[in-house]
């Protein structure tokens, strides 16, 4: 049986019969209960929920239960469904995989078992025995976090049911100001959408309303030492030292947002396209980093980029060797940053 993605599972939920069993993971929660509880309303009518719908949790499981059940004919419907949250897949038992692969291989027809893994620790690599049972008899759907247009295009539909206008600019805005988690975006979207009322969203409506995430502050932060504000940038990285952001994924962001400004700037430098070298750097989805990347550095030289490259390369190698202080570390390297934004050596 097939491994699905997003695209497959819905296509498969709207137009074919259900499998006799699914497994349900990946990195976006809000998908994986979303077409957990698709499927589940696709078996099972409401009106026969509690005759025909049972639920597990994982702690403490006993297979033998959820087979049980499964065996048990539905009342009054053609079939019953059972879910299961969190079921120990990976390092199952000798005892475990040999009932699961007894049910799987001869599942009953009138029945569809769903294990949610709703704990984003969850890794097919780590349960290929418990994933290999269950493709005897259905389907493997990963739901990974939406990217590029997959992830805009419901975010403007969204704000349209809500009497709202949410551009492409201002849908791209708010996902670098609170991140690509679907559910996080959809909350902190109904709160700009209340707060806007009716009409077009701006830019000033998303930062008075939406709960930055880290990554947000952090790309504020870099904005801040472009634009040459000092005070600025020194006050988001102090917001997020107190918040107690590692000063190591401050510094990998970091890193990674100069790396993309300096991929972009060399491309557009060539007279080629800021996305240009998307394919070879295997960008993907990831492609607006770099047309991110073109705009923030369109006032800065590829020299300038190189040496705030080197100060970030210096500033990594003192985090890595233990004997600075961090916050030191970090201080340090935006002083030279803003020095060498401001045309001086560091």
């Amino acid at each position: 049986m097939p491994e699905l993605n997003e695209k497959e599972l819905k296509a498969h939920i709207k137009s074919e019969e259900p499998y006799p069993i699914y497994l349900v993971c990946g990195d976006e929660d809000y998908l994986k209960k979303h077409y957990t509880d698709l499927l589940t309303s696709k078996i099972v009518s409401p009106d026969f929920e509690s005759f025909n719908l049972d639920r597990f949790e994982g702690k403490n499981l006993d297979l033998r239960d959820v087979f049980d059940k499964a065996e048990m004919m539905p009342m009054m419907a053609e079939r019953r469904c059972i879910v299961v949250e969190n079921c120990k897949l990976e390092g199952m038992n000798e005892a475990d995989l040999e009932l699961l692969d007894s049910y799987c291989s001869n599942p009953a027809d009138f029945s569809t078992i769903i294990f949610h893994q709703k704990n984003s620790d969850f890794f097919l690599a780590k349960a290929k025995k418990a994933v290999s049972c269950i493709q005897k008899a259905g389907a493997v759907c990963v739901l990974n976090k939406r990217q590029g247009a997959d992830l805009i295009k419901p975010l403007i539909s969204s704000a349209k049911k809500q009497n709202c206008i949410l551009t492409n600019q201002m849908a791209n805005y708010l996902v670098s100001v609170v991140g690509d988690d679907f559910n996080t975006l959809i909350n902190e979207l109904s709160k700009v959408c209340h707060y806007c009322g009716e009409g077009e969203i701006t830019k000033k409506h998303i930062d008075d309303v939406a709960v930055k995430t880290d990554d947000a502050k952090i790309y504020l932060l870099t904005k801040a030492l472009i634009a040459g504000d000092f005070d600025k940038a020194f006050e988001v990285l102090h917001i997020l030292l107190r918040q107690k952001t590692e000063p190591e994924y401050i510094l990998g962001t970091l890193v990674s947002t100069y790396v993309d400004m300096y991929r972009a700037k060399i491309s557009v430098s060539c007279g080629e396209r800021a996305e240009a070298l998307s394919e070879p750097f295997k960008y993907g989805k990831l492609e607006f980093r770099l047309s991110n990347g073109g705009r923030d550095a369109s006032k800065m030289t590829v020299e300038t980029l190189r040496l705030c490259l080197e100060e970030l390369s210096k500033a990594d190698m003192k985090l890595k060797n233990g004997r600075d202080m961090p916050t030191v570390v970090l201080e340090q390297l935006m002083v030279k940053l803003f020095i060498i934004r401001s045309g001086e050596k560091a």
